[in-house]
């Protein structure tokens, strides 16, 4: 069997991905709290089965985030005089809205095949997710190594070494990959001095 990259699975993620899109970018270009209260009713509509999933997945990746913007612009606003739940009630659901688009994408669309049509992208994609994987991995093994350690709770002390050490890991590990990963590059030609 011949590989096309016409084939009807590449095609359909293209698609998609183009789809993708198009929706951040009408979500982006919105300034109406009730179209973007309509996309996400048309966003879970989408997600047929999952849509209490994807509904709880998207409020827990953000919920954090927006409380805090919320309540730093609501302070501002409030000490200024300033109107505040328009844009509070605008914000809010378009950063809602992105975040279940992405979560739907990412969901129903194989990533790879939707870059597929690029080879600079999809290497950048690879790296990325082999990035990812490489913490999430350390981040186990770190919570496992604790776990195996542990006879009673640590006291606050020693959580906040831990998370410090953690922390410090991490960051020498960001800036070794990243030393890594350009050299990497920079051997495939994607940082040419011309």
């Amino acid at each position: 069997m011949e590989f096309s990259i016409f084939s009807g699975k590449n095609l359909r993620d293209r698609t998609l991905f183009g789809l993708y899109l198009l929706g951040l970018a009408v979500i982006l270009a919105s300034h109406s709290s009730y179209l973007l209260l309509f996309f996400a009713f048309i966003l879970l509509l989408l997600a047929r089965s999952q849509w209490l999933k994807m509904l709880k997945k998207s409020f827990k990746a953000i919920v954090f985030f927006n409380i805090a913007i919320t309540l730093g612009y609501l302070i501002i606003a409030l000490v200024q005089q300033k109107p505040w739940l328009d844009y509070l009630l605008l914000f809010n659901l378009r950063v809602f809205d992105l975040t279940l688009t992405t979560m739907l994408f990412s969901h129903y669309v194989n990533i790879a095949l939707a870059l597929s049509f690029s080879k600079t992208l999809s290497f950048l994609l690879s790296i990325s997710l082999s990035q990812i994987y490489s913490y999430q991995k350390s981040y186990e093994n770190f919570m496992l190594a604790l776990k195996s350690r542990l006879i009673k709770k640590m006291s606050e002390r020693a959580q906040k070494e831990f998370i410090t050490s953690v922390f410090g890991y991490f960051f020498t590990k960001a800036l070794y990959d990243s030393e890594e990963k350009s050299l990497a590059l920079k051997a495939r030609g994607f940082f040419d001095k011309s």
